[in-house]
């Protein structure tokens, strides 16, 4: 857990340099990995967020550009994925005080959904799946199936799988 909290502590640390509305969006891997408390793991921390406002704070705290990914250490590697969640629900969550925004569930379990559709990949399949079943008191259904109808994505995807 140990890992999972010092991931999360830098990002908390890097949010805390923007405004409230401007804080970077988590979202991938880490977002699902947040969520569900390690269960599911991540190599890197994708963010969304303005690309020169979130270099200019990377290199302030002494993050170093190698490839598409910055590093703080060899085992914290952050890409900067994007700049908008135009249509997308992002959450609040406070980490150790500080205040993290991530790519809501729904949001998320559509990505995964995706990946295991368009790149064929059973690991974003169960992250999904995983999300599914631990949130699935908590998830707003209507706009689950609204934004999977958005990306032409079948509630079969998951309903299959729950299955098992």
């Amino acid at each position: 857990m140990e890992e999972l909290s010092s991931k999360f502590r830098i990002l908390a640390e890097i949010s805390e340099k923007f405004p409230k509305n401007k804080k970077p969006i988590l979202v991938g891997g880490s977002a699902v990995e947040l969520y569900t408390r390690g269960t599911c793991k991540s190599i890197d921390i994708d963010l969304l967020a303005d690309r020169n406002s979130l270099v200019k704070v990377l290199e302030e705290m002494g993050f170093s550009k190698i490839g598409r990914h910055w590093f703080f250490t060899k085992d914290i590697g952050i890409e900067i994925v994007g700049d908008s969640t135009e249509g997308r629900r992002v959450n609040e969550i406070l980490h150790e005080g500080k205040l993290i925004r991530v790519l809501s569930i729904e949001d998320l379990i559509v990505d995964r959904l995706n990946a295991c559709k368009h790149w064929k990949s059973q690991y974003d399949c169960e992250q999904a799946q995983v999300l599914f079943e631990v949130y699935s008191e908590k998830i707003d259904m209507e706009y689950l199936k609204k934004r999977m109808g958005e990306e032409d994505l079948e509630m079969e995807l998951i309903k299959n799988r729950s299955d098992r």
